[in-house]
């Protein structure tokens, strides 16, 4: 009968690693107000590259203060030794401004979506005013976005194609 017990209860958990210390239960002290969320930076567009690796539509999830923070700093920190330690590793199958207009592009599409997203969220949500209207917005910003990707992708269709970097 022990064996049947056994099998049906969920093992222990692993312990934790030597010098970690242990996850808190809790992320806001008892009695204490709840922290104030994150909310997403304003950016220069002049300074993407302060912003080049992790997307804001991502980060914006990562409510609690510091986390995302914590995060853009890493990205800046991976960005950074990306270019100054890229020079050994294998070409980009395409010029580098072909491959970064591709680039783009998937961002484009990627933020299309995410608009067309907010914008059903009138439709699927009870929204006030305000967010009815924004949410009207961003499925009209969704269109023009998407105009300009389907641009992009009919500019690389037809522009004459360049050996790769490094043939010749």
């Amino acid at each position: 009968m022990p064996d049947l017990i056994q099998q049906f209860t969920a093992p222990a958990p692993p312990p934790m690693p030597p010098g970690l210390p242990p996850i808190p239960p809790e992320t806001e002290p008892k009695g204490e107000p709840p922290l104030a969320a994150a909310t997403p930076p304003t950016i220069d567009p002049r300074a993407w590259e302060d912003f080049a690796v992790f997307r804001e539509t991502f980060l914006m999830y990562l409510t609690p203060p510091g986390y995302a923070a914590a995060l853009r700093t890493v990205g800046e920190m991976l960005h950074t030794m990306i270019l100054e330690s890229y020079n050994p590793w294998p070409g980009w199958p395409e010029s580098s401004t072909r491959t970064e207009m591709r680039a783009a592009l998937a961002d484009l599409r990627h933020l299309q979506g995410f608009l067309a997203s907010v914008g059903r969220e009138k439709e699927l949500s009870s929204l006030d005013p305000e967010d009815a209207y924004l949410s009207n917005v961003a499925a009209k910003l969704s269109r023009q976005i998407k105009h300009a990707a389907d641009g992009i992708e009919r500019e690389l269709d037809g522009a004459p194609a360049a050996e790769p970097e490094g043939v010749r």
